[in-house]
């Protein structure tokens, strides 16, 4: 094998490979109607998109290959999937039931605003493509983040198909279970539609790379994974949107936290 052949398949490229297939498979189990599948797919491949980084740092491998394949397996794994997920999962609640193993699409009418509504998911893929061009051009972006990353937009919005998954698989009569407000279509399209802008805000937040085990230099990461593990057990899958809204509001007081101790100092 040639010098570029070793660049292109070493080891963290492999890993970075994993993540890819990840996500294309997530994306056809989801349009059969795995919905709880297509989600633990894609959190094995938020496994791999941390591993590839951190065995290229032990391994002291790093190109733009690397980061190009990176990014374009981010763009389908964390942007095309989870947009994906959502639109079957308010068509689903809009059109289907809970029996449904694939989506009619030539059922699409678009009489009303209601058949426009699954759309709105497509943000979710649109602004994860500017995030990751930005990404791997923002020289800001080595100790933290700015803007919300890919795969945490993705924890985010695994929880609206877990949640209906949940619902249909613990419901054992053959009437339409109660559907809670956060799977309202109009809530999940709205929420589709606008939570994607913070993907490319300004919001500088923490990163989650644990350099050294310091307790007073990661305070904060250790605060959201302690206050994570809680809310996990005490709330379930409604715990995954909680930890997203919590993981924001600690890097904002992080953030703020340190600019007052460097004005002062």
């Amino acid at each position: 094998m040639n010098e570029m052949g070793q660049k292109l398949f070493n080891l963290p490229n492999l890993i970075t490979s994993s993540n890819f297939l990840c996500g294309v498979m997530a994306i056809i189990l989801a349009f059969f109607g795995r919905l709880e599948i297509s989600a633990l797919l894609l959190i094995l491949a938020m496994i791999f998109d941390f591993f590839d980084g951190f065995v290229a740092r032990k391994l002291g491998i790093s190109s733009p290959i690397g980061k190009d394949l990176d990014s374009l397996a981010d763009l389908v794994s964390f942007g095309l999937a989870p947009g994906i997920l959502m639109f079957i999962t308010i068509e689903l609640r809009l059109n289907g039931t809970l029996g449904a193993t694939y989506l009619k699409f030539h059922d699409f009418q678009f009489h009303d605003y209601t058949d426009w509504l699954s759309m709105c998911a497509l943000s979710i893929p649109f602004f994860s493509l500017f995030r990751l061009a930005k990404f791997n051009n923002d020289t800001r972006q080595t100790d933290r983040f700015i803007g919300v990353p890919t795969p945490t937009s993705t924890i985010f919005f695994l929880f609206f198909p877990l949640l209906y998954w949940q619902i249909g698989f613990e419901n054992t009569t053959p009437f339409e279970p109660s559907y809670p407000w956060v799977l309202d279509p109009l809530v999940m399209a709205c929420t589709a539609l606008i939570f994607p802008l913070l993907l490319i805000s300004e919001i500088p937040l923490l990163s989650l790379k644990i350099k050294n085990f310091s307790l007073k230099s990661n305070i904060y990461q250790y605060l959201l994974l302690g206050i994570s593990l809680i809310t996990i057990f005490v709330f379930k899958i409604y715990a995954l949107p909680i930890i997203v809204i919590l993981y924001v509001i600690l890097s904002i007081i992080e953030h703020n936290t340190t600019k007052h101790h460097e004005i002062q100092s």
